[in-house]
């Protein structure tokens, strides 16, 4: 089993002070006193300020996975409103524009590194390309939100005169300056790099989805070859390999899962339940005497307060509509509702809302969750589930049911009907304020490669190729029949659900969503490129609520139900500013060489 990669070193403590500065760039973020022989003299040295900088970057840019699916209908917040999904942001709001420390942190390694006089040969190689790997991770960050970046490919100093810098030209010009960067990664990083590190494949899974975003926004289809030329590499030369076990690779047990091509690792020794929201804001709050007053049920079994967390961040009806259901009868792999099992046994009562057939010794649960994608169980806990050892049940009267905080409605339990699983570790004795805990993110991994593959075939219009690479996932995680789709609409069906339920909550569908949105055609519900998204407007997110005895339910969205607890059916797309994030004004008044972007 792999060692996790200790990041923290008391060294840097001691070299590295950073400082806060009011001018537009930071040009001196860890002070004049840090001793740069010191630091760049030896590998050891050296690696401590890489190391350091990568756990900034992907702590600082690529966690919190659990908020982003609430900005598409996958997930809702239960806890106040998003200003995304209903663009209540405006030209002021600063969506993460700067990051001038990350790219500086970046810039250091890669001059200071190639200028060393302690350092190998390989080792400043090989640093640099950790330096250059990182930039881009930044600015690919970035490119999605805003398009143009302001590129700094050099350490600023206090009397640098050109630090009011321009943004690059366009968008093409930002994409092509990051794949510079992962092209130069890719040919002098190792073939293997502990965990939470890059290795060569590292950045060519990266390059497959930066050229993916990069075709979309510039208009330029060479990319897509780019795209699949880097997923091969990853998938044949590689030493990953898709993991049987889907749930494990997001909780302890397969941590280290050799299907992970880049994790953000957080230890125990610095790490509580409360610093994860993936963790901590995902867990209800409900206490035993509140089941016991109200006489819901099944009551805790454990002799403690198993459930005390911040739930806030629950999956919804919308999302789970999209895990197909094995046919008893046919073998197919069908939507819930189209399968045998339900159109036998089912009988439509009302807007939506079925009951089981009299005479049918069957429940509910049996019938729409029964022969599921296998990734079902492992992404969402829904009613009938065990979680942390206990029966759970969102059913009415259930343990986990909407209304169960004293009969009212409460933030910290569920309005959907699921909780998420996927991402939630086994934390002894449960997830609970200062609770010490081992974490980890999935930030790319051969899964999301595969499908990076598939995309850009289809977009070549080669359907057969497309589909067998989204065959991959689709049987070996979600144990459903392979895909037969020969038809390009009938693939880029199968693709969109694919991506979606094996990728989600891991920071992917929203900017996969305005990919597809751009694109058009196809992608996008045969609706022109650049228009209005169709599952960021159009599709509402739902709920389900099933009865007490289990023999009916309804599956709905709050707008049909009337209600608004939520706010998760007011959703806004506007094509002329949405797919891209404002420039902050803020920074456009520092600098008079920035210019806005468009609709803003």
């Amino acid at each position: 089993m792999k060692n996790i990669y200790i990041i923290f070193y008391a060294l840097l403590l001691v070299l590295i002070t950073i400082s806060c500065k009011d001018n537009l760039l930071d040009t001196d973020p860890y002070g004049s006193k840090y001793q740069e022989e010191l630091v760049w003299g030896s590998r050891t040295n050296a690696d401590a300020f890489v190391n350091q900088t990568y756990s900034d970057v992907l702590n600082g840019l690529f966690s919190d996975f659990v908020t982003m699916e609430s900005w598409t209908s996958n997930g809702a917040y239960c806890h106040g409103d998003e200003v995304v999904p209903d663009e209540t942001y405006t030209r002021e709001t600063d969506f993460g524009f700067g990051k001038f420390s990350l790219i500086r942190q970046c810039n250091l390694i890669i001059e200071k590194a190639a200028a060393s006089e302690g350092l190998s040969e390989n080792d400043k190689t090989e640093l640099v390309a950790d330096g250059k790997f990182l930039r881009a991770m930044v600015y690919f960050w970035q490119a999605r939100r805003f398009g143009r970046v302001v590129w700094v490919d050099k350490v600023l100093t206090e009397n640098e005169e050109s630090y009011k810098l321009p943004l690059t030209q366009n968008t093409a010009e930002t994409y092509s300056k990051i794949v510079k960067d992962l092209d130069d990664a890719i040919a002098s990083l190792p073939e293997t790099a502990l965990p939470g590190k890059a290795s060569k494949y590292t950045a060519a899974a990266i390059k497959s989805e930066v050229c993916l975003q990069a075709a979309a926004y510039t208009g330029d289809d060479t990319y897509y070859q780019k795209a699949i030329d880097a997923a091969d590499m990853v998938i044949d030369e590689g030493p990953f390999s898709i993991d049987p076990n889907y749930g494990s690779i997001f909780n302890e047990q397969g941590r280290f899962s050799n299907e992970i091509i880049l994790g953000l690792y957080r230890d125990k020794a610095n790490t509580v339940c409360n610093d994860i929201q993936d963790l901590q804001w995902c867990v209800p709050n409900l206490k035993r005497d509140v089941l016991v007053s109200n006489g819901f049920y099944p009551v805790w079994k454990a002799n403690f307060e198993i459930f005390e967390a911040w739930n806030r961040h629950t999956p919804t009806q919308t999302l789970v509509d999209n895990y197909l259901i094995i046919d008893e009868n046919t073998g197919k792999a069908l939507p819930w509702n189209q399968t045998s099992q339900f159109t036998e046994n089912m009988e439509l009562i009302g807007d939506r809302e079925w009951k089981v057939k009299d005479g049918v010794d069957l429940e509910v649960n049996d019938i729409i969750y029964g022969n599921a994608d296998l990734r079902l169980d492992q992404t969402v806990v829904r009613d009938g589930s065990t979680w942390f050892g206990e029966d759970i049940a969102t059913r009415v009267k259930g343990n986990l049911w909407r209304y169960a905080y004293n009969g009212a409605r409460q933030w910290s339990i569920s309005s959907t009907g699921y909780y998420w699983r996927k991402g939630t570790y086994n934390v002894s004795p449960r997830v609970y304020v200062g609770i010490p805990t081992d974490y980890h993110y999935v930030i790319i991994r051969l899964g999301r490669v595969y499908l990076n593959k598939a995309e850009a075939l289809l977009r070549q219009n080669k359907v057969s190729e497309a589909v067998e690479a989204l065959n991959v996932t689709r049987v070996q995680h979600g144990g459903l029949p392979a895909s037969t789709a020969s038809s390009l609409q009938d693939a880029w069906t199968d693709y969109k659900r694919e991506r979606r339920v094996e990728l989600v909550k891991e920071r992917d569908f929203y900017w996969t969503l305005l990919r597809w949105g751009k694109y058009g055609g196809e992608a996008n519900h045969g609706r022109e490129a650049g228009g209005v998204v169709y599952e960021m407007k159009d599709e509402v997110p739902g709920v389900i609520l099933i009865s007490e005895n289990r023999k009916s339910f309804y599956a709905r969205t709050y707008a049909d139900e009337g209600e608004n607890y939520l706010n998760i059916e007011v959703r806004v797309f506007s094509p002329d500013r949405r797919y891209l994030f404002p420039i902050p004004k803020s920074h456009i008044d520092r600098n008079e060489n920035l210019t806005q972007n468009p609709g803003w």
